[in-house]
C-alpha cells in the first residue's frame, strides 16, 4: 500500500479516537453533574471526575498523534 493510504488510514484511526475520547468527557461530565445534584457527596463522583482527568489526557494524545501524523511527508 502506498504512504499516503496508510497516512490517510492512521488519520482515520486517529479522528474516531478523538472523537470518542472527547465524547466520553462530554458523558462523564454529565454523570458527574448528575451525581452532584442528586447525591450530594456520592462516592462514585471522585472515579467520575478521575474517568474525566483520563479521557483528557487521552484527547491530548490522540491531538499530539495527530500532529505527528500531519508532519510525516506523504
Amino acid at each position: 500500500m502506498d504512504r499516503i493510504l496508510y497516512k490517510e488510514l492512521w488519520k482515520l484511526r486517529f479522528e474516531k479516537m478523538l472523537k470518542l475520547e472527547e465524547e466520553s468527557v462530554k458523558d462523564y461530565q454529565s454523570l458527574s453533574g448528575e451525581c452532584k445534584t442528586k447525591y450530594k457527596d456520592h462516592s462514585i463522583i471522585p472515579h467520575l471526575e478521575k474517568l474525566i482527568t483520563d479521557e483528557k489526557k487521552h484527547a491530548l494524545l490522540v491531538k499530539e498523534l495527530l500532529t505527528i501524523l500531519n508532519r510525516q511527508p506523504d
